[in-house]
């Protein structure tokens, strides 16, 4: 987990103990971007199949 989403992570920790659930959602949206990006950021299995001429 990168830096960035670990912050939104306790962000989103924070404020649902405090009851902002409406900032706590955001949090969470925002570490869910992060691991996505993450994950995408990988080589791409159909960029390297090279179609046969």
């Amino acid at each position: 987990m990168s830096l960035s989403a670990l912050r939104f992570e306790e962000q989103a920790k924070q404020a649902a103990e405090q009851g902002e659930i409406t900032e706590s959602a955001k949090a969470i949206l925002a570490c869910l971007d992060c691991e996505r990006r993450m994950a995408a950021s990988g080589p791409q299995v159909l960029q390297l199949i090279k179609p046969r001429a």
